[in-house]
């Protein structure tokens, strides 16, 4: 009987770089021994920091999660920017007078982002493959619903990284992996979004095209609807956490249209992320679901190793480094 092939699963890194950095490490030692790796979508950051010079142009000002940093010479500023990337946000240095220019034209600072968004992509993409480039087990990511798409050419570039998204690809001796990183509408009108009958309309006819639903992985970043994976603050129309009593109303967000795919085809492990508090393993019907969760704004990076063989999922084991 040949040896179950193991995977490592994780998801929402949201361009913290010291988690990223974790994961690279961990791959190229090989701590948990993974024959692959699966990245469930959502890879890039939601906040741009301006870092301003003041006038004599010594030092530099940022205020980061609501306390005021300040960098007094180039290795101070160094670890403030580094301080900056390590929680998911890009540092952008400014002088005052682009600042209040940021301030004045949401454009600019719109361009700023997505040219931060980019370059990060980019550097993860070579240190990937500078990193692992002796490495033998490969890498296989997609974008999330947050994720811009100006990310995706550099993903397709990625000569050690693999985009998977929409894609139907072999992934153990004996499993297909289908991906999908779009998610079902939110709140924010996020850059990857569909309806829940495109969505469902999308995703199935990728599991159409495969050979044998059970020997199936199927990996969307958005979880399962009322799965357990999917729990999360319920929002006000005006996108304020919703309280009665005293307490927090919580709730399924997740996809009926990943949902209703699961039961229709009974995939033999569904691989989720999105819904960073809800990590955790349920079972819907006979596929094993796991949402690996997500604490990345604290350089934490929690994950799944998941051994699967010719017979099905042989174990479970969440992990966090």
């Amino acid at each position: 009987m040949a040896k179950p092939f193991r995977l490592y699963i994780c998801s929402d890194i949201h361009a913290s770089e010291r988690t990223w950095r974790k994961l690279l490490n961990s791959v190229k030692a090989n701590v948990y021994k993974a024959d692959a790796v699966l990245i469930a979508g959502d890879l890039t950051g939601k906040a741009l920091i301006p870092v301003v010079r003041d006038d004599g142009g010594n030092t530099w000002t940022a205020t980061l999660l609501g306390q005021r940093r300040v960098a007094r010479n180039e290795r101070e500023l160094e670890e403030l920017e580094r301080s900056i990337a390590d929680v998911g946000y890009y540092a952008v240095r400014v002088s005052r007078d682009e600042h209040a220019a940021m301030d004045r034209d949401p454009e600019l600072v719109k361009q700023r982002f997505h040219e931060a968004i980019e370059r990060r992509v980019a550097d993860w993409m070579a240190l990937a493959a500078e990193r692992l480039e002796d490495s033998n087990v490969p890498v296989y990511l997609m974008p999330g619903n947050d994720d811009e798409f100006e990310i995706d050419p550099i993903l397709d570039q990625s000569t050690y990284c693999r985009n998977v998204n929409e894609q139907l690809v072999e992934l153990t001796p004996w499993h297909q992996l289908v991906s999908m990183g779009w998610s079902s509408p939110t709140p924010w009108s996020t850059p990857r979004e569909l309806p829940e009958e495109e969505f469902l309309d999308r995703l199935s006819d990728l599991l159409r095209g495969v050979r044998e639903p059970r020997k199936t992985v199927i990996m969307t970043h958005v979880p399962p609807y009322d799965s357990g994976l999917d729990t999360a603050p319920l929002l006000s129309p005006d996108l304020r956490p919703t309280v009665t009593a005293g307490d927090l109303l919580r709730g399924p967000v997740g996809s009926t249209g990943v949902r209703h795919a699961i039961e229709t085809f009974r995939p033999v492990l569904g691989v989720h992320g999105h819904i960073h508090e809800s990590g955790g393993e349920r079972k819907i019907k006979d596929t094993v679901c796991l949402n690996a969760g997500s604490e990345s704004s604290m350089g934490v990076l929690r994950g799944y190793v998941v051994d699967i063989s010719e017979r099905g999922v042989e174990r479970t084991l969440r992990v966090e480094g």
